[in-house]
């Protein structure tokens, strides 16, 4: 009897929780413009660039008080180009076309179509590489026309103060350079190769560009999907200058470079398990990608914050103590509880001021009246890592109501306000048919279904969010 009224209380008193949450299908949702209660309003910077179709982590608040921003392109004619944007005074500057400034010819030869990786300021400069932008499939084009094939990544600087770029070497023909972090403290630069995911390093001081082999196998190259590996998007170093990284199979590996054999497996530690949820249905499709998406060291925690690439978990990872714990799901509420993110995870992640990671997340499309459908609507969270607060700002907006939907990049900049290089939504029909001409050469297949302009959005100053 004591039994039953036990499994009374459990029923009357949990059940319908788990109910409320419980998401077993994966699909993406829509709401109606009406009933959005609160939204944030966006300055946009148009960046007059119609072959532009994305942009991924290139994107930085430099200390002149200027916004650069890399802004990419899958048209094969051409390359990418490097912006600045000074809030103060709204001048949108075209620095440079980094095909001119490496002296590759798009006509003759298959151009760096991107810079996919974050741009770091050391001693006066912007350091970054360079990647490419045209696939046969999933894999880097190899019917070039006649044209010399895609030559590799450039690892490239840029002078604040002399206006000046440097090529400081490229890497092998048909790899890119799709993800780079800078320690700072000794000086090296490490990357990631693209599709074979090869681990890198720069000597900024002795100017010694080392290769440390494969790091996830076949990477991209494989076959797909027996032998395929999602290469990491972002690379984590700590104080002590070990570099860390992550593999589609939940695996975290450690680079000491103290030791010749510098890569090494941290066994027991296992990405995979972060999901808050499950789903056979889910996981027997396969491609369940347990990287992580993006990860941060944080000083005053004294460890890395991350989110998982598939379901967008986020992660305290204290590497002294090989120790990974989830704490939360970081999307819009109507996708929490779903065993996979129908967005996944974005890249505009980072962490500002009060102990706070600041996330522009996909989320639900907004349904206005006379517009398109598009695929996803930005939001803005924040998680308070001392309270464990997570808050939706709400959708982002122009202010005559353009919707911005789609961002990989994000930026606190000295002036407090939050800056990302976004997808945005086009409604004058004559600039509709000047982006669609230019992108018959080619755009990424996530954002395919609309026309958009690519800009640089200025939100709100940190402050209005976090108090």
């Amino acid at each position: 009897m004591m039994a039953r009224l036990i499994l009374c209380i459990f029923l009357v008193l949990f059940l319908p929780v788990s109910f409320a949450v419980a998401q077993a299908t994966v699909e993406k949702s829509t709401i109606p413009f009406e009933s959005v209660d609160k939204w944030i309003e966006a300055r946009i910077f148009e960046i007059d660039f119609p072959g532009a179709d994305s942009n991924y982590n290139a994107l930085t608040a430099a200390s002149d008080g200027k916004i650069y921003v890399g802004m990419n392109t899958h048209n094969t004619s051409l390359s990418c180009r490097f912006y600045s944007v000074d809030p103060k005074t709204d001048e949108v500057k075209l620095v440079a076309k980094i095909a001119d400034v490496l002296g590759e010819d798009p006509v003759k030869q298959l151009p760096q179509g991107k810079i996919h990786t974050p741009m770091y300021e050391h001693k006066g400069k912007l350091w970054f590489a360079t990647h490419t932008s045209f696939y046969d499939g999933p894999l880097p084009g190899v019917n070039t026309e006649g044209r010399i094939t895609y030559q590799g990544g450039h690892l490239m600087t840029y002078d604040l103060k002399t206006g000046e770029f440097e090529d400081l070497g490229k890497i092998f023909a048909n790899e890119g350079i799709i993800t780079l972090n800078l320690d700072r403290e000794n000086e090296i630069m490490y990357g990631l190769t693209w599709p074979s995911g090869l681990f890198i390093s720069y000597d900024i001081t002795t100017k010694d560009l080392r290769y440390w082999g494969a790091v996830q196998q076949r990477g991209e190259w494989g076959q797909h999907p027996f032998e395929w590996d999602r290469i990491c998007r972002t690379l984590g170093i700590d104080p002590e200058g070990y570099v860390y990284g992550s593999t589609m199979d939940g695996a975290v590996w450690r680079c000491d470079p103290s030791d010749p054999r510098r890569v090494q497996t941290i066994e027991g530690l296992d990405l995979s398990r972060l999901p808050f949820s499950q789903s056979a249905e889910e996981t027997l499709k396969g491609d369940f990608q347990n990287n992580w998406r993006v990860i941060e060291w944080n000083p005053l925690t004294k460890s890395f914050w991350g989110i998982h690439f598939e379901c967008s978990t986020l992660f305290e990872f204290k590497p002294k103590e090989n120790y990974i714990r989830a704490l939360a799901e970081l999307r819009p509420q109507a996708y929490q509880g779903m065993p996979r993110n129908p967005e996944i995870s974005q890249l505009g992640f980072t962490i500002g001021p009060k102990n706070t990671v600041f996330y522009l997340a996909h989320g639900p499309a907004l349904e206005m009246k006379d517009r398109p459908e598009v695929q996803s609507n930005l939001y803005l969270l924040t998680y308070n890592i001392d309270t464990g607060q997570l808050t939706n700002h709400g959708p982002i907006l122009s202010a005559n109501k353009r919707r911005v939907y789609f961002s990989e990049s994000i930026a606190i900049a000295p002036d407090n306000h939050i800056y990302t290089a976004a997808w945005v939504e086009v409604i004058d029909p004559d600039r509709i048919r000047e982006l669609y001409a230019a992108r018959k050469g080619g755009a990424p297949v996530e954002t395919e279904a609309l026309v958009y302009e690519m800009a640089l959005v200025q939100l709100p100053t940190w402050q209005q969010f976090v108090k």
